[in-house]
């Protein structure tokens, strides 16, 4: 199966191995996960009550900058802890759930930003909290 081979292939390549192998690195790369989501999550949530028609519209434009910050820390430390353990996620069933919430939740926000929308705000805040959430039972499944 492709899959197999593309993970396999993954799992073995030194930067697997050296993320994996380290005493510190998963850990860190977590800590740096979760400084992403505070980030992006605070930022969210303001948008989200923004677009919501509360008056914040100063702080939205301040804290894009957070938001892609936030976005691109987890991403990337995310991305490094999945290519630690690769059979892992790609098996794990909240993983799978948190990456189809992670693509909705980003294409709905994109979409409040042309088109401020209550409902659309409070689907846009629900989905984001429902990556986190997923992001944590990842460890328990």
């Amino acid at each position: 199966m492709l899959a197999d081979t593309v993970l396999r292939w993954i799992e073995q390549t030194s930067l697997s191995s050296a993320i994996r192998q380290s005493d510190w690195a998963v850990m860190a790369l977590e800590a740096v996960h979760l400084l992403g989501l505070a980030l992006l999550g605070g930022a969210a949530v303001i948008a989200t009550l923004r677009h919501a028609d509360i008056r914040l519209r100063t702080f939205v434009r301040e804290l894009r900058p957070v938001a892609l910050t936030g976005f691109a820390l987890m991403v990337l430390s995310g991305t490094l802890i999945a290519l630690s353990m690769p059979f892992k996620y790609y098996n794990n069933t909240a993983f799978q759930w948190k990456m189809l919430l992670l693509v909705c939740a980003v294409f709905s926000t994109l979409r409040l930003a042309r088109k401020p929308a209550r409902v659309l705000a409070l689907l846009s805040l629900i989905l984001w909290l429902s990556v986190g959430f997923s992001g944590r039972l990842i460890g328990f499944l």
